[in-house]
């Protein structure tokens, strides 16, 4: 009965389509299905989640949420970009778990990694025995008396955001590390307040402040992580080389890592987000870490990025199933590029936060 309700509407819906994303064929989703996962199939772009949310509006109403057996349109891309898609039929039970149907090798459905899935029932306006509305209430005061007491994001959490660059090839740099200053200094590590030369052809100003950095590891798909390792002062200037002292350490500094100027910081005590309704969807491409499990502290990357209007400070939220108002997760956006921003993890209720799921700009910065 739900697929057959799924492809009716489906159906309803291919006269709507713009010129130029005629559809190209169906896929009937299965566990584990996610939005970004088939815009990596069908169009070898997970970016593109956007073009098929938008042309099954009426199946999928929550980006996160789609259903095994709900048969999803696949459109072709503008300028016919997409090849054809073929459909996706449900693989079928190998009776490999327990037997019921809300598991899979034993483990509910809505617990499987990398797929979100039907959330338990709850009673509308339930709340667990962890609900405190004693606690929630000081700590809502205690945030807004904050506010005005120091800047929303620290200047060390923009020095040290990490970011996303294409799949190939290096950051843009000013220069790269070449080790010690100092003589018979062997050790592999740059600690603080040690002198470092720096090959930088590019000219520099005694006193500038230099961001090191390098790449991490790649997102399948995605891009390569670039995290920074610290900021150093440039204290000499030489032929092509400079002395400075590593001033900061957000990581191990290590010889080879890149320099380039520092990002932007004007943000400002009494600077605030606040809320904004029907803000942008965003979805999480992946993590600045190779950890399996996310927690408060971790930087996710979205999709959007300054051209999207995102600036530093923007908190994105993942709102729960069965109680829409909810808060899931919090996110704030420490990092921007022209098309991607880093977030760090603010808040969560459990391993919510996955590639591909997607959240909503909640709070805007003034």
């Amino acid at each position: 009965m739900v697929r057959s309700a799924a492809a009716v509407v489906a159906v309803l819906i291919l006269p709507t389509f713009a010129l130029g994303q005629e559809p190209q064929g169906t896929h009937t989703v299965v566990d584990d299905d996610t939005l970004w996962d088939l815009a990596q199939r069908y169009y070898s772009n997970p970016y593109e989640w956007r073009t098929i949310w938008n042309a099954n509006q009426g199946v999928v109403e929550d980006p996160n949420w789609i259903y095994p057996d709900e048969v999803l349109v696949i459109p072709g891309l503008p300028g016919g970009a997409a090849g054809p898609a073929t459909p996706v039929e449900p693989m079928a039970d190998t009776g490999a778990g327990s037997g019921m149907s809300g598991e899979v090798d034993g483990v509910p459905v809505d617990l499987v990694p990398f797929g979100l899935r039907r959330a338990r029932p709850v009673t509308e306006g339930a709340r667990t025995v962890f609900y405190d509305n004693t606690v929630e209430e000081a700590a809502i005061e205690v945030q807004a008396a904050m506010r005005f007491e120091r800047p929303p994001v620290s200047r060390d959490a923009v020095y040290s955001a990490p970011w996303l660059m294409g799949l190939e090839g290096e950051p843009e740099n000013q220069g790269r590390i070449l080790g010690h200053a100092e003589r018979g200094n062997r050790s592999n590590s740059l600690r603080s307040y040690e002198r470092i030369r720096i090959a930088m052809p590019s000219p520099a100003r005694v006193g500038a402040n230099l961001q090191l950095f390098r790449v991490a590891h790649t997102i399948p798909s995605v891009g390569q992580v670039v995290i920074p390792t610290g900021v150093a002062t440039v204290q000499t200037i030489g032929n092509g080389e400079v002395v400075a002292i590593v001033t900061k350490e957000y990581d191990r500094v290590l010889a080879g890592d890149f320099v380039g100027a520092l990002p932007g910081y004007d943000i400002e005590a009494g600077d605030y987000a606040e809320a904004v309704s029907g803000g942008s969807e965003a979805m999480i491409m992946g993590f600045s870490g190779k950890q399996t499990i996310n927690d408060i502290g971790h930087v996710a990357f979205l999709d959007l990025g300054s051209d999207d209007g995102i600036m530093v400070g923007d908190e994105f939220v993942l709102y729960g199933r069965s109680i829409p108002t909810a808060e899931d997760g919090l996110l704030q956006v420490i990092g921007v590029t022209e098309t991607t921003a880093a977030a760090r993890v603010l808040s969560m209720a459990d391993n919510v936060f996955r590639q591909g799921v997607v959240v909503r700009l909640a709070n805007k910065m003034r």
